[in-house]
């Protein structure tokens, strides 16, 4: 056989095989099975018919608390929804800008926000978060039935995080009730409504997580849910089974702080705080914070031994304001207070929270030790801003005391400035700190541009108010609270134990 014939022979049989390669797959791909294609059964033809079960897998008799529960969360969502709101915000920010020669200018730069709320009134009334309407004038809510109006701000309050919104159009509307966050156990089921990424009414289901969780921007402690959070879901309202509102959903845990998302752990403002917010702003214009006129510091080994006390918790009184809350009780320095309406205090942040957060002219028990035995004393609790305004006029009224600014602010170490045009067009209030002494014990609370907006819960409009305020407060040896602006957070500073 030559060359030739070789070639083509073997050609041949590559094509051969590779035809009986093809086939075999194609009869395969039309063939249930191999053994089909070798018993020479003709292939399953699709005739484009179908049948589909007509039937579950298991009978609703069987499953009947998983449908009722199914039943009843819709039946939930359903009566609740009507309430919650879209609310879109819209302002102008001015940022500085600078060309090339060096010369600045304020630049406007409009600015868009998104959030959620709740109806709490027939009358139109709604709370949302104070971080939803910061900073942004104009309020356009969306209802439920896709009607549109605008909205006022009642009030707010940036260190529990809450404002007041107002419809304004007639009523009546379709408010939620606000139930009791102290009823609210770990383990409970709670649903969260809002509007996440502007996308419109949705609804997610989660259990309480954890209770009591403190943050330092926060007057108040937060409940943790696991229901999904995300951006837009801020101030919509966290329900219970029955659908009350028991939080305001505020804030989200995420490790990514640019593009912040749900990773199974979300906060609520419990109704109780959130209730006592609106409260205060319907009836006194503000919030009101409770008041008793002590200055504190942590326990050390050193005070333990000598005052005899070596049990958990429990701080000390190092100083009163005359004529305050704490002093008509019988209070004294050197006590150790151990409970607050027999809640054991952990630390002074504790306590300060608790104080705060009570009703003003309300009776509290506290628990202290004094002379090696615990004593219990009832105290009537003051209101902050009423006590601060009455040390001012006090302190003016002594010829013999003069206030010195300049020796409170060099007390503390700090140097303010007023606001300029762009902060003051970002709704900013207060003074600016500028500068911060070396020596000064705020560093590491404070740092340069901060905005102080209030002390002890009074308003500052000015550097003189800011100066008056503070040296009245440290004449009088009392706590200091500053209230503080930094970017999108509201950040509270206490002072204790300064003196002139």
């Amino acid at each position: 056989m030559n060359h030739a014939l070789r070639r083509f022979f073997i050609l041949f049989t590559v094509f051969c095989i590779t035809f009986l390669g093809v086939f075999t797959v194609r009869k395969l791909q039309n063939s249930n099975t191999l053994l089909n294609l070798l018993k020479g059964k003709p292939p399953v033809e699709d005739n484009g018919q179908f049948t589909l079960l007509d039937k579950a897998p298991l009978d609703l008799s069987d499953m009947q608390v998983m449908a009722a529960i199914n039943t009843e969360s819709a039946r939930l969502v359903k009566a609740v929804v009507p309430s919650v709101v879209s609310i879109d915000t819209a302002g102008i920010r001015h940022e500085r800008v600078r060309d090339v020669w060096g010369r600045t200018w304020l630049q406007p730069r409009n600015i868009q926000g998104q959030g959620s709320g709740v109806i709490v009134t027939r009358e139109g009334h709604i709370l949302t978060n104070h971080h939803v309407i910061q900073g942004t004038p104009h309020i356009r809510l969306t209802m439920h039935d896709g009607t549109v109006h605008s909205a006022k701000v009642i009030g707010s309050d940036p260190a529990v995080d809450i404002a007041l919104l107002k419809i304004e159009a007639e009523g009546p509307f379709s408010p939620l009730k606000i139930g009791d966050s102290n009823t609210a156990e770990v383990g409970h089921t709670v649903f969260a409504i809002g509007s996440p990424f502007g996308l419109g009414e949705s609804v997610t289901d989660g259990k309480i997580s954890a209770k009591k969780r403190t943050f330092s921007d926060s007057h108040v402690d937060l409940l943790q849910t696991s229901a999904a959070i995300n951006p837009g879901n801020s101030g919509g309202p966290l329900v219970n089974i029955t659908g009350e509102i028991i939080g305001i959903n505020s804030r989200i845990y995420s490790t990514d702080k640019k593009n912040p998302g749900f990773q199974g752990i979300s906060f609520a403002i419990p109704s109780n705080a959130a209730l006592k917010t609106m409260k205060d702003i319907l009836s006194r214009g503000r919030p009101i914070r409770g008041f008793l006129g002590m200055a504190f510091e942590e326990l050390d080994p050193h005070t333990r031994a000598k005052s005899g006390y070596q049990g958990a918790g429990g701080i000390r009184i190092i100083g009163l304001v005359t004529d305050s809350p704490a002093t008509r009780a019988g209070i004294k320095k050197n006590d150790i207070i151990l409970s607050y309406e027999s809640v054991n205090i952990k630390s002074i942040r504790h306590l300060i929270k608790l104080i705060q957060q009570s009703e003003v002219n309300s009776s509290v028990e506290i628990q202290i030790w004094r002379d090696n035995s615990k004593h219990k004393i009832t105290a009537t609790i003051g209101e902050a801003g009423n006590f601060n305004q009455r040390i001012l006029r006090d302190e003016e009224k002594k010829a013999t005391l003069r206030l010195d600014p300049e020796a409170a602010l060099k007390t503390i170490g700090l140097t303010v400035r007023k606001l300029n045009p762009s902060e003051i067009s970002e709704n900013y209030q207060g003074v600016i700190i500028e500068r911060i002494s070396t020596n000064s014990n705020l560093r590491g609370k404070v740092i340069v541009g901060d905005n102080i907006t209030t002390i002890n819960g009074s308003a500052i409009n000015n550097i003189s108010e800011f100066n008056t305020r503070l040296a009245a407060s440290v004449t009088a040896q009392q706590i200091t609270e500053l209230e503080i602006r930094r970017g999108s957070q509201a950040i509270r500073v206490v002072i204790s134990g300064l003196k002139p």
